[in-house]
């Protein structure tokens, strides 16, 4: 089975330079395309020059930053129009896989439990692990609760009113939904964590997509999980196919944590409403 690599790039060099050489060794003949989601710093292009060798990695260069969905959707497009492949991984460019038979694990498992979209286990360096991202989608409901909430947070750190206080319950939001070690075995249906999804050839021949292109940033995995229950597309985690998540890297790499919470809220803010516009009216 031929596995290809999907990988975006945003202006993190060194971060994307560490996965491909780390994917090189791990993958050496797979088909590798980078995409450079409108850097415009001269990385994109760094890239190109120095896999310029290789006959295998293609690096596309956007002139704009489409956004998560639309960025990863210029790769895993180019690799369905141009490679036959088996499977199609997308994933962060803060990812690292060092199992040398990662691929064909995680398509044996796709193959012989039937699941149209698939995760590894992913750990982070501190040792936690974040698939599945939910257990099962979030309710309608609590959906509307998220943005509402986030509407006031928003409002609030837009006035400097408890400032520190929001910050401080992002940042313990943020590690709560970490998940606890459970059995990933025979977990199916279930939210897939962003940094690194698979997608089988029974999805590539029916999708052209691989995250549904409605939003900028955040609630892609929820808008995937809903679609995939939408379409009957059977979702799961690989327990034995591992990587490691470094994260933080790719987004607003260098803002004051004031900016990037307001960044944060707002585009979260958008996704949300998108998915309940989904939710409602359907695709």
């Amino acid at each position: 089975m031929t596995t290809a690599f999907v990988i975006l790039h945003h202006k993190t060099l060194d971060v994307s330079l560490s996965c491909l050489d780390n994917l090189l060794k791990v993958a050496p003949d797979s088909p590798i395309v980078v995409v450079d989601n409108g850097s415009n710093d001269g990385s994109g292009e760094e890239l190109r020059r120095r896999f310029s060798d290789y006959k295998n990695v293609v690096v596309i260069i956007n002139d704009q930053n489409l956004g998560f969905a639309k960025g990863n959707n210029v790769g895993y497009k180019y690799v369905k129009d141009n490679f036959d492949v088996d499977c199609v991984v997308v994933m962060n460019n803060d990812v690292i896989i060092k199992q040398p038979d990662f691929a064909e694990i995680l398509a044996s498992y796709m193959l012989e439990n039937h699941l149209y979209v698939c995760g590894p286990d992913i750990i982070t360096p501190e040792g936690r692990h974040q698939n599945p991202l939910q257990r099962e989608p979030f309710s309608t409901f609590r959906i509307i609760k998220w943005m509402l909430m986030d509407c006031i947070r928003l409002i609030m750190l837009k006035l400097h009113l408890f400032e520190k206080k929001i910050l401080a319950t992002y940042t313990s939001v943020s590690n709560s939904y970490q998940r606890q070690d459970i059995d990933l075995n025979g977990i199916t249906d279930c939210v897939l964590h962003g940094s690194c999804v698979a997608y089988s050839s029974d999805y590539l021949s029916k999708e052209d997509f691989a995250f549904v292109p409605v939003t900028f940033l955040y609630a892609e995995e929820m808008i995937l999980a809903d679609y995939c229950k939408c379409k009957n597309y059977r979702t799961g985690v690989c327990p034995t196919a591992t990587i490691t998540h470094l994260g933080g890297k790719t987004i607003m790499n260098g803002a004051l944590p004031r900016e990037k919470q307001i960044f944060k809220t707002r585009q979260v803010v958008r996704s949300l409403s998108k998915l309940l516009k989904i939710r409602l009216f359907g695709y």
